[in-house]
């Protein structure tokens, strides 16, 4: 059996973060007037060398994603990347759904915040880590289970130590769409389960799937809920806890980087990609899911 290299901290990384964010940071965010602790923080990387950037991956069903052979991805723009990955049942939404979502998440970003975002779709995947690494940003859904190669898993792995953030938010299983219901996840100890053979509680099957594999990757450091007081709940806007959609309400959940506690990746397991969709819920409920995603981005770009 395959053993998988040790967990490094990122300072011990040859590539490492601060690599990771010269090189790739400059190909998804930029314009002027940043304010605050964004403009600090990105006004020593704006003289670093620019690197060619690689094209991005097409993918079927994801319409209007720019095509493989289309010209790179320009510098001074934030692009917001969805991630394709292998889902088990394509019966049910899988990666590619509602990609309108993203695109008004793209163009609310434009008015609600001073980030350049590209109204280009994109599509990254996980078996070319080199051309998903080019965005240090990526977000992915589905609603049903997956589970990823093991090239795939050891790419995932490699994405977030050198410092990728990875926002994966649950699109509510088909049982449960237009319903809230409670956490059966007790004092916030993570415990697998099988909805399919547990048909009392639904909801949340891709939360499920997606905190074991991330377990399974970083097996002394697991997911675990993001706290109420937490700053990536108020970094740009002010909420109490993540919202929820509809779905299974776990909370925000994240991966914790030892040493310095910069959260890596989190999953939403309230369907908050539906709520930037605008057409299930009243618009002030849509605006919260729009809000919280906005949130989710900026302590990424802030850290």
């Amino acid at each position: 059996m395959k053993r998988r290299p040790p967990y490094r901290p990122l300072v011990e990384d040859d590539y490492g973060r601060r690599r990771f964010m010269k090189d790739s940071v400059l190909a998804s965010l930029g314009g002027a007037g940043l304010v605050g602790t964004l403009g600090a923080m990105f006004q020593s990387l704006q003289a670093a060398e620019e690197r060619p950037l690689p094209k991005v991956l097409d993918g079927k069903g994801y319409r209007g994603g720019k095509q493989d052979g289309d010209d790179a991805v320009k510098t001074g723009t934030f692009f917001f990347p969805r991630l394709k990955f292998h889902v088990k049942d394509r019966r049910f939404d899988i990666w590619d759904v509602g990609p309108s979502g993203d695109a008004i998440l793209r163009r609310k970003l434009r008015d609600l915040t001073n980030i350049n975002a590209s109204e280009e779709p994109v599509v990254v995947s996980l078996d070319d880590l080199d051309k998903m690494s080019r965005y240090p940003y990526v977000f992915m859904t589905a609603e049903t289970e997956f589970d990823l190669t093991p090239k795939d898993a050891d790419n995932l792995r490699e994405y977030l130590l050198r410092g990728g953030f990875i926002h994966a938010d649950d699109c509510c299983h088909s049982r449960c769409k237009g319903r809230t219901m409670k956490t059966d996840l007790k004092d916030g100890v993570f415990e697998y389960k099988v909805r399919e053979k547990d048909p009392s509680i639904d909801g949340d099957r891709f939360f499920m799937d997606y905190v074991r594999i991330i377990n399974s990757l970083f097996p002394d450091n697991p997911m675990r809920p993001i706290p109420p007081n937490h700053e990536i709940h108020r970094c740009y806007f002010h909420f109490d806890r993540c919202p929820v959609m509809q779905g299974v309400d776990h909370g925000l959940w994240g991966l914790f980087e030892k040493g310095t506690g910069r959260l890596m990746t989190v999953v939403s397991p309230g369907d908050l990609h539906c709520g930037w969709m605008n057409r299930y819920w009243a618009p002030e409920k849509n605006l919260e899911g729009i809000k919280m995603g906005i949130n989710i981005l900026m302590y990424y770009l802030t850290h």
